[in-house]
Order: C-alpha cells, then sequence, then structure tokens
C-alpha cells in the first residue's frame, strides 16, 4: 500500500562540499579489463573535484576488448549494480564518477537505489550526504524507491536523526519506508521507537505489515520483555496471515520466552506440530530448547530434546549450545558428558560455539582439569575462547590461573577485548593484586576501554578490594556512565572498608541518580548497619525493602538476620528466619551464628539439628559458629562432640578457624597444656590469632611459664605487636610481678609502639554515645564511672567472673 501525504517542508539541504574518494581496496571478480582514468574535472553538478588514481581492474573472468569508454548508460548501470551486489562500494561509485567524467547524461541513469547502496555500504555519513545533495538537484527524489535507499543509507551511517527527518519530509511513503524505519530503530536498540512506528503504520494509517516489519517488531517486545506488546503484534501477524511462516513463528517462540510466558510459546509450538514443512526446522526446536534453559525449565528442555531426537530431526550446533547452557546452569556433569559424545555423532566438534559451550560446561561444572584440555586441543583459539576459559577462571576460583591465561594470550594475539579486560581484573581483585590490577588499567586505557561501564566498574572494584578507596572513587566519579554494577562497587568497597558514613551516603547519592537498587545494594547497606549495630538504621532499610519488594530475597532475608543479630535483636533474626520461604545454607549459618553470639545454646543447637535434618550438609562456617557457642559457653564436652562429628560424621578436615575455637575453648575451662598440645599437632601453621587466644586464656589463669612459651611464637609472627605486649604485661602485673611487666611496657615504648584505646558506643534516642578507655572528656564521666562500678560489683556478687582479652 502507498500512503500519499504533502510536502509540508523542504527535503534535506545540498552539501556541496567536494568529494574524495579513496584507491579501493579490493579488486572486483566479475567485471574485467575496465580500464578507468580520471582526472579532476569541474562538472556543473558540483559533484565531483575528486582525486581518483588510474587503476587498472583485472578478473579472472577476462572480456575479449579492453573498454576505454561506457558504451551505454545500460551498461555502467549493470557494472554499478554488480560492483555494489559483490560489496565494491568504491569501484561502484567510480563507476558512476566515470560517467560523469565522461559526459555522460546521468539524468538516463536508472540505478541509483542501487548507486545510494554504494554509499551506504561506505558508511560514511559526510559522502552520504553528498549524493543526496547530487540527487536531490538531478530531481529524481520523486521516485520513493530512490528516497527510500537514502533512508536506508542514513540508518547504515548511524545517522538516526537524520533518518528521522527524512521520513517525515517524504511526499510519498510506502511499505517499504516504514519497514526501514522499524528495522532501523530495532538494530540501533531503540526498541521503543520501533514498537511506536509499528503502531503508527498499522493504527494510523490502516498498512498491514509484512514480514519484515513483523519480525523487527517481535524482536523489539523480546528485548524489552513486553508481553502486552507482544500479544498485540502476534494478533497482528494472525490478522495479516503470516503465523505459518517459518521464521515468525520462531521469532514469536523466542518473543514469549523472554517475557516469560512459557504457556503461549508452547501453545504456538503446539499448534505448528501437524505442518510437516514447520515441524521438521530444526531452529524452531531450538528456540523452544534454549528458551525452557533460559526460563529454568530444565526437565522441559530435555524432554522435548529427546522428543526431537525420537522424531528423527537432527541437532545442530544451536541445539547442542543449549543443552550445553542447561548442564551449566543446572551443574550436571553427567548429561553433559553424554552431550559431549553425541558432538562426535552429528559432526560438530569443531564449531567455535560448541567448543566454547562445552568448554564453559566442563569449568562452571567445576572440572577445570577436563575445560583446560578442551581448550588446550581446540584449533579455535579466537576471543571468544579466550574470553571463555578466562573468564570462567576467574568466575570459579582459579584468579591465579585466569591471570597464567591472560599473559598466555598476550603473548599469542594480544587485542583483548572488553570482556577479558573484565575478567582479569576480577582475577586480580580476588588476589588484591592491586599492582597487577594497575597494569590491565594501563592497558585498559591505552585500547580505549576505561570508559566502558563494565570495564570501569570492574576497575572501581579491584582499588576498593585493595583498600584503595580514594582511587576507587576517583575511577568511579570519571565514569561517563554509572549503571547499578558500577555504584554497588563503590557501595560494597566502602562497607568492606568498615567507611560507613560513605558508603550510606553514597547509597542515597544513587538514588538521588533514580537508579533502582537491587539485593546485592542491600546486602552491602545491611552489612553497614550490622558494623554499626545502628537498631533504628537497621528497620529503616528492613521498611524501604518491604516497600520495594525486595525483602522475600533469600540474600536479602540473609542479610537481615546477620545485622538483627549484630544489633542485639535477635528474635528479629528467628521471626525473619522462620517467614523465609526458602533457605540456604548461608540462612543456616546466619541464624546459627546468631543464636550462638547471644548465648542461646541450647536453641542452636536445636537449629543445628533441623539443618541436618532438612537434608542441608553443614560446613567449616556452621561448625566455627557451633563450637565458638560451646566456647562462651563453657560446654566443653559439647564442643569437642561436634569437633569430633565434623570430620567423622561430615568428613570436613577442620581448618584454622575450627582449631581456634577448640584452642579458645580448652583454654577458657582450664585445659591450657591440652590447648597447646592441639596448637602443635595440627596440620595448618598456627597463626598470631591461636596463639594469642591461648596467651589470654594462660592470662586468665595465671600460667606464667606456658605464657612466656606462647609470646615467643606470637612475637616471632608479629614483631611490631603491641598488643600481645600489653597483655603479657597485665598477665605479670596481676601476678604481682610488676618488674617484669614494666619491662615489656618499657620494650613496648623503646620500639615505638603505641596501643590503640578501646572504643564502644551506643545509641540512645537516635544519638550515639561514643566511649573510649580511660576518657574523661565526658560532661558526665563521673556518673558513667560510677554507674559501671556499680554494675561491675553487681554482676560479680551475683557468680559472673569477667574474661577481658587486653589485646
Amino acid at each position: 500500500m502507498v500512503l500519499v501525504r504533502p510536502l509540508n517542508s523542504p527535503l534535506l539541504p545540498l552539501y556541496p562540499d567536494q568529494f574524495n574518494l579513496q584507491t579501493p581496496s579490493k579488486t572486483p571478480h566479475h567485471i574485467s579489463n575496465l580500464v578507468i582514468v580520471t582526472s579532476p574535472v569541474s562538472c556543473s553538478l558540483r559533484f565531483q573535484k575528486f582525486n581518483y588514481n588510474p587503476i587498472q581492474k583485472w578478473s579472472s573472468k577476462p572480456l575479449s576488448t579492453k573498454i576505454q569508454t561506457f558504451v551505454s548508460v545500460s551498461f555502467a548501470n549493470n557494472v554499478i549494480r554488480e560492483y555494489t551486489e559483490d560489496g565494491f562500494f568504491d569501484d561502484a561509485i567510480g563507476v558512476y564518477l566515470k560517467m560523469l567524467d565522461d559526459g555522460v547524461k546521468v539524468e538516463e541513469f536508472r540505478y541509483f537505489p542501487c548507486l545510494i547502496k554504494a554509499f551506504g555500504g561506505l558508511c560514511d555519513v559526510y559522502k552520504g550526504r553528498q549524493i543526496h545533495g547530487h540527487v536531490l538537484k538531478l530531481g529524481v527524489l520523486d521516485d520513493v524507491s530512490v528516497v527510500n535507499s537514502l533512508l536506508t543509507m542514513y540508518w547504515k551511517c548511524g545517522v538516526v536523526e537524520d533518518a528521522v527527518q527524512m521520513f517525515e519530509k517524504m511526499p510519498e511513503v510506502d511499505l517499504v519506508s516504514w519497514n526501514t524505519m522499524i528495522s532501523g530503530f530495532q538494530k540501533s536498540m531503540d526498541y521503543t521507537r520501533s514498537l511506536m512506528f509499528f503502531r503508527s503504520m498499522v493504527w494510523e494509517f490502516g498498512i498491514y505489515p509484512n514480514r519484515v516489519a513483523c519480525v523487527s517488531s517481535i524482536l523489539s517486545c523480546s528485548s524489552l520483555q513486553s508481553l502486552t506488546h507482544g500479544r498485540e503484534i502476534h494478533g497482528v501477524v494472525v490478522k495479516s496471515g503470516l503465523d505459518v511462516e517459518e521464521y515468525l513463528v520462531s521469532s514469536l517462540i523466542e518473543m514469549y520466552m523472554k517475557c516469560g510466558s512459557i504457556k503461549n510459546a508452547e501453545n504456538i509450538f503446539n499448534s505448528i506440530l501437524d505442518k510437516d514443512s514447520v515441524r521438521r526446522n530444526a531452529v524452531i526446536w531450538n528456540v523452544m530448547i534454549s528458551g525452557y534453559v533460559s526460563n529454568g525449565c530444565f526437565s522441559q528442555a530435555l524432554l522435548l530434546f529427546i522428543k526431537m531426537m525420537v522424531w528423527g530431526i537432527k541437532p545442530d550446533y544451536s541445539t547442542m549450545v543449549s543443552l550445553f547452557s542447561l548442564c551449566s546452569e543446572s551443574l550436571d556433569i553427567a548429561f553433559g558428558k553424554q552431550i559431549h559424545g553425541l558432538i562426535f555423532k552429528f559432526g560438530l566438534k569443531n564449531n567455535i560455539r560448541v567448543e566454547t559451550a562445552l568448554l564453559d560446561m566442563y569449568l562452571k561444572c567445576g572440572d577445570m582439569g577436563t575445560g583446560l584440555k578442551i581448550f588446550r586441543r581446540s584449533q579455535n583459539h579466537n576471543l571468544i575462547m579466550w574470553s571463555a576459559v578466562i573468564s570462567n577462571c576467574a568466575q570459579s576460583g582459579c584468579p591465579t590461573k585466569a591471570l597464567e591465561l591472560f599473559y598466555e594470550f598476550k603473548m599469542e594475539d594480544g587485542l583483548a577485548d572488553s570482556g577479558i579486560l573484565v575478567a582479569v581484573l576480577r582475577a586480580c581483585s580476588s588476589l588484591t593484586l592491586k599492582p597487577e590490577g594497575m597494569q590491565i588499567h594501563g592497558l585498559a586505557t591505552k585500547m580505549g576501554f576505561v570508559s566502558d561501564v563494565f570495564v570501569g566498574s570492574a576497575l572501581v572494584d579491584l582499588y576498593a578490594k585493595c583498600r584503595d578507596m580514594g582511587y576507587s572513587k576517583k575511577v568511579f566519579l570519571r565514569l561517563s556512565q554509572k549503571d547499578l554494577v558500577s555504584w554497588n562497587a563503590l557501595i560494597s568497597g566502602y562497607a568492606q572498608d568498615e567507611c560507613a558514613d560513605e558508603a550510606l551516603k553514597a547509597f542515597r547519592d544513587m538514588q538521588l541518580e533514580e537508579i533502582r537498587p537491587n539485593t546485592v545494594t542491600i546486602a552491602c547497606i545491611l552489612s553497614v548497619c550490622a558494623h554499626l549495630s545502628v537498631m533504628t538504621l537497621c528497620k529503616e532499610v528492613h521498611g524501604y525493602l518491604i516497600r520495594q519488594g525486595l525483602g522475600s530475597t533469600v540474600l536479602v532475608s540473609n542479610s537481615l538476620i546477620a545485622t538483627y543479630a549484630k544489633c542485639g535483636d535477635i528474635n528479629s533474626s528467628l521471626y525473619t528466619f522462620e517467614k523465609m520461604p526458602e533457605r540456604n545454607d548461608v540462612s543456616w549459618n546466619s541464624i546459627i551464628l546468631g543464636m550462638g553470639m547471644h548465648s542461646r545454646t541450647d536453641e542452636m543447637i536445636v537449629l543445628f539439628d533441623k539443618m541436618v535434618a532438612s537434608g542441608i550438609k553443614p560446613d567449616h562456617v556452621t561448625f566455627t559458629a557451633i563450637l565458638s557457642a560451646c566456647s562462651h559457653a563453657g560446654r566443653v564436652d559439647e564442643g569437642c562432640k561436634y569437633f569430633k562429628s565434623m570430620v567423622e560424621d561430615f568428613n570436613l578436615k577442620p581448618q584454622l578457624e575450627q582449631y581456634t575455637c577448640m584452642v579458645d575453648l580448652l583454654g577458657r575451662a582450664g585445659h591450657l597444656n591440652q590447648a597447646y598440645d592441639l596448637i602443635m599437632a595440627m596440620p595448618c601453621t598456627p597463626d598470631d590469632r591461636i596463639w594469642g587466644s591461648l596467651l589470654g586464656s594462660c592470662k586468665n589463669h595465671g600460667d606464667e611459664i606456658l605464657a612466656e612459651i606462647v609470646a615467643n611464637h606470637i612475637f616471632k609472627l608479629v614483631p611490631s605487636s603491641v598488643g600481645y605486649r600489653v597483655l603479657l604485661a597485665n598477665l605479670y602485673e596481676n601476678l604481682g610481678k610488676g618488674r617484669e611487666g614494666s619491662k615489656v611496657r618499657s620494650e613496648i615504648k623503646d620500639m615505638g609502639l603505641k596501643k590503640k584505646p578501646g572504643c564502644s558506643w551506643i545509641e540512645v534516642d537516635n544519638n550515639f554515645h561514643i566511649f573510649i578507655a580511660g576518657d574523661r572528656s565526658h560532661s558526665q564521666s563521673d556518673e558513667i564511672y560510677a554507674a559501671v562500678e556499680s554494675l561491675t560489683t553487681e554482676i560479680k556478687r551475683a557468680g559472673y567472673i569477667p574474661q577481658i582479652y587486653s589485646y
């Protein structure tokens, strides 16, 4: 159909600037022995003053005679058409310029759409505007096919507004014009305007779409995940009788899958199974299988693949990629190995996409050895393959291997993309390798990726993990585009560096920028609340979560459990835990740890038993919480029982954290020699913390001899530690050995060491009161110390013996 509208405003202006055509870099293969000799000449159309070097074109298909001039315009038409179709755009334009130079009457030329297509192929808007001006002066813009070609050219040159301007000024618009605009917006990722133009074409102007317009609009709906618009366009497709076209059917299925409407996708798929030509199209089966996988419907994807095989439809590389993705997501390496065998049967072992998906599957399932073997044996070591192996190593707990592979990649290829840079920056973050990270930063700057939002966010995270928040913020502020990932990296960095005020300020700034936080953001803010132990702030954040609909996720609920426990409200922790519709190991560990912190040991043990009964295996974190609680409750026998159970019942080898808990447990109970023997017998190397725990127990129980042995071990590990020396001095003074205590304090002074005073704070009526050991600057300090003395006397009467560690 054709829509005719009055011309309301003039067309784009003429651009009469000079046109310099470069020497073609390719040799065409269809037109031979054509010698084009040109020279700078002035022509009445002012579309020249070009420098075109004499070029002799030779081809594998020689003509019988050499042609010095064009015999006819029709011959030139054919030459330009063949050059354009074969992608030799410079040569096609050169032929037309030769016609101008020879004085050929181009008014008889009928291949302007083809010539304009050649200009579009150059993707040079400057030259594109020149041909626009040229055809305007020739007066051929009354031909809608010429105007449509100009429209397409502007889209290819990436000047969207010029294309829109031209479309609005077209005196005659046909279906091709609409298609060009709708597909142009879709390809330039302006999906909303693509749908607006589609709706305008159908409902305002009554033009029914063809396959091109429908496919572009459906793809826009897929990208926007707009189910409402998708259903609307589906209705238009049915009314237009296009719902039998295979490509449109697969596009509709893919759209519904991306919108999460699995039932609609299944209805379309089932409706075409009786059509043999469509049913045997592997593309449609692949779209269904891929859609199931992306929606987490792994069993349905597997059943459909089996049905596909039973019906004799041969799977292709897309099928295999989807199935390997299924195995990666479900961590089903056994099924993945079966699919691995099938790629040999169907001759797909050398396909780059299949190899990359196979490599990704093994690495994500934790089989690093097999994954790296596949990578080494592959003949397709391109950028995609390198990116896959480096990224997976960085994300799978092998950051050192990721760095090794990156340096190997640099030696072999050297041209990294943003994906590889992000992966290697994550590896540097995991290892807190700031110097190496700065080198990658320099490489990213040199290659022009520093403004990339993903690379920039990875750099923010790198410097934050390396505890350089000053530089992290500097990189963040230089980002031209700040997305949720970059904000999360900054807030997380502040939270990890215990910069609570800065983290909260960044959170508020993020909201002012109208960027909606996700569960990662909230988890970071809750960790800040936990660090500050501010109940009011914690409840404010919890209320915000409920209003934003973010409070029901497992990650956020886990953070709330830990935060409430650290803020002193274990009942709210337990309430949050009990209301969770789904729990993971972190959920159980958080509530068990919280119960232990609040000395509710019996309830903690009941929760531990429930955790085991629910089928979740306890890990090292669980046993650290259990052993720590038993230590503080003085339950030596139970602590020893769980330490033994960890090894015998759950096949967990004790790590340094669990040994530290056991030493603390035995030390508090006065079993100092047993604690010392345990340290000497454990397979891992003791650090200053485990020795410090035993030194504290020696002080509390007055064991001077063992304390000196332990102190020697500590001072070898941390010679400049002031806390442990103060602890030793306190031990001597408690035993009435003031001279030895003074000697230790003199050593501290001579070494220039200074112990930071202890600090605590409490929130009363939304105000913070900070207390520093020995500080009397508060206006009511006398009353405060009197109250502390009174409380201490009362709790001692009740039988409490404080265990104070001064390190």
